[in-house]
């Protein structure tokens, strides 16, 4: 849709520290340089930064983005805790991270009991890099757990430019929302990564979120601006993916299109600070949220 890399606050209108980047991915410095070596190999897409959080927050600095969700993806079950516990050590407050979580993990109540005594805010799946549906009935106990902790459940939807199946899909997560009325949900890329006529056929209007990563150079400007006014763009969250996007030029992409100003404020920042700060709420704990609360205007 755009391959824009203009400046942020004179074309788009925007001012410093207005964004919430609710879809990014770090590594730790020692692990960083060779999985973005691997997974540039086999996708093709130069990163835009180095995958360190201290590379994640140079990047926000660059593009005025108050607060990044860290969304990270356990290949493994065996590296959902591991990858855990060195989130929940993080000490930067422009940082919320969703903790990791697996299908094959042996007690995902436990680890999800620990991870909102711990403060997170969500969990991410990803249903290629994990091989599984989300409709999956062995995976009630999860959801059951995510709900009952108040904790957004995060997935990747639609296909994945590195892997060649598909596990996701819209019609399979419109199941989901059906059996799962009380869970939070949102979905990467729009609902469904080149899937976005089933998203209008089986996910707009419904209780869900979707997030805009990695859809700016590949759906169109009309049919984006379709799904927002669709949908409803306070259930519309701005991500980039990156380091596999730049959100500078995303930010600015966004920017250019066609949307009323209170609508690119309401996907910018409104409302994933809106959203992060009831899960806060509901848990009777500000920490997951307060980093994005601060984002907002006084």
């Amino acid at each position: 849709m755009c391959s824009c890399n203009r400046d942020l606050e004179s074309d788009s209108g925007l001012g410093a520290h207005t964004v919430i980047d609710f879809h990014t991915h770090v590594f730790p410095d020692s692990l960083a340089t060779t999985a973005l070596a691997s997974l540039r190999k086999r996708s093709g897409i130069a990163p835009a930064f180095d995958g360190t959080v201290a590379g994640l927050g140079a990047a926000m600095a660059r593009a005025g983005v108050a607060t990044s969700v860290i969304q990270p993806v356990a290949s493994k079950a065996s590296q959902v805790r591991p990858i855990n516990d060195w989130l929940a050590a993080l000490d930067d407050p422009r940082i919320v991270p969703f903790g990791a979580m697996h299908p094959d993990f042996a007690d995902p109540a436990a680890e999800l009991a620990r991870l909102a005594d711990l403060g997170f805010a969500g969990i991410k799946l990803h249903p290629e890099y994990q091989s599984f549906r989300p409709d999956e009935e062995r995976l009630e106990p999860l959801y059951s757990a995510a709900a009952k902790h108040h904790l957004i459940v995060f997935f990747h939807a639609g296909c994945d430019i590195t892997l060649p199946s598909m596990h996701s899909d819209p019609q399979i997560f419109a199941r989901l929302l059906d059996r799962f009325p009380d869970l939070t949900v949102v979905l990467a890329h729009m609902g469904g990564w080149r899937q976005w006529d089933e998203v209008l056929h089986h996910l707009v209007g419904r209780e869900v979120y979707l997030d805009t990563s990695f859809t700016m150079p590949y759906l169109s400007e009309r049919r984006f601006c379709e799904i927002v006014a669709a949908h409803g763009a306070q259930r519309i969250l701005f991500g980039s993916d990156g380091p596999w996007a730049d959100v500078t030029s995303e930010v600015a992409c966004l920017g250019g299109l066609p949307l009323a100003e209170e609508a690119r404020q309401d996907i910018l920042w409104r409302n994933a600070a809106l959203l992060l700060g009831s899960r806060a709420q509901q848990k009777g704990d500000l920490s997951s949220g307060g980093a994005a609360l601060r984002a907002l205007p006084n």
